[in-house]
């Protein structure tokens, strides 16, 4: 746009200039150069013209498609985190759920015959510090860990059971374990409990 305005003020001069002259006369030239000016009056008028509407259009058509868009912040979830969910991630298991972890992990191990056999030994002799009334229902070693399913007469017998046995004993047993009851606590002789006796260097974490 400055160049072609400029060129049409040279023009417009120069066609001035000559026709100020003393006794000039309209030549074929003269008019032909006033036709050119005209030509070029028009020239810039069409194209400031086009200039206008594009910028009319560019406004109409809103921001370019390619343009990033700042997200609608009512679409944006805000609200706290639910308490009920977190709790549930962090939230420890029962211990009916951790007796069933640990019989998934159990069952599905192989057996280590070399490992297994002096671990059936060392389990038995936790036999000889079961309190007065308790027994033992089943016993049985695999690769990491042995099963050992008792029978109490209550839970307080269950938990001398894990305090004189398994805690304080010289001959305790020398890896990781976890007890729990599993069977209805209050009545009389019929208090049931499992252990998990791993190996050394073995984590029982359900």
């Amino acid at each position: 746009m400055g160049l072609l305005s400029y060129g049409v003020s040279r023009l417009a001069v120069a066609s001035d200039v000559n026709a100020g002259e003393p006794g000039a006369r309209e030549t074929t030239e003269l008019q032909r150069l006033k036709a050119q000016v005209r030509e070029l009056e028009g020239s810039v008028a069409h194209s400031e013209r086009l200039a206008r509407e594009a910028q009319v259009a560019a406004r109409a058509t809103g921001p370019r498609v390619d343009t990033p868009v700042a997200p609608d912040p009512s679409s944006v979830d805000m609200s706290p985190p639910d308490a009920e969910a977190i709790a549930a991630v962090h939230e420890e298991p029962t211990p009916d759920e951790a007796v069933a972890r640990m019989d998934a992990r159990f069952f599905g191990e192989a057996v280590d015959t070399a490992w297994s056999h002096g671990a059936t030994r060392r389990a038995e002799r936790l036999g000889a510090v079961l309190p007065q009334g308790a027994r033992i229902v089943s016993l049985e070693c695999r690769s990491s860990m042995c099963r050992l399913q008792m029978s109490h007469p209550s839970q307080d017998a269950f938990h001398k059971f894990l305090r004189e046995g398994l805690m304080e004993a010289a001959d305790a047993w020398d890896g990781p374990f976890m007890a729990a009851l599993t069977g209805t606590p209050g009545q009389a002789g019929e208090v049931e409990a499992v252990a998990y006796l791993a190996r050394a260097g073995v984590d029982l974490a359900p």
